[in-house]
């Protein structure tokens, strides 16, 4: 099985723009190269799968905060 490909800051953030209203939008709006080169030294580097994985969390996220506020109404 193949490796991955390993994203850059720039292609992240590509990304995350093409997946924007699918919680991409926290990475184009709150994250900088600093914070990208942070994380992938922390936790490894960020192929698109990994990519996927987080903007559906931080989604899934807005969505409990959302539901926390104005209750199950959405």
């Amino acid at each position: 099985m193949a490796k991955a490909k390993a994203m850059t800051y720039e292609e992240f953030i590509t990304y995350a723009k093409e997946n924007y209203n699918s919680g991409g939008d926290v990475a184009v709006e709150c994250w900088d190269k600093k914070t990208f080169d942070m994380y992938v030294e922390m936790f490894g580097p960020i192929t698109k799968s990994v990519a996927r994985k987080t903007f559906r969390d931080w989604k899934n996220e807005e969505k409990e905060q959302e539901a926390m506020m104005f209750g199950e109404q959405w």
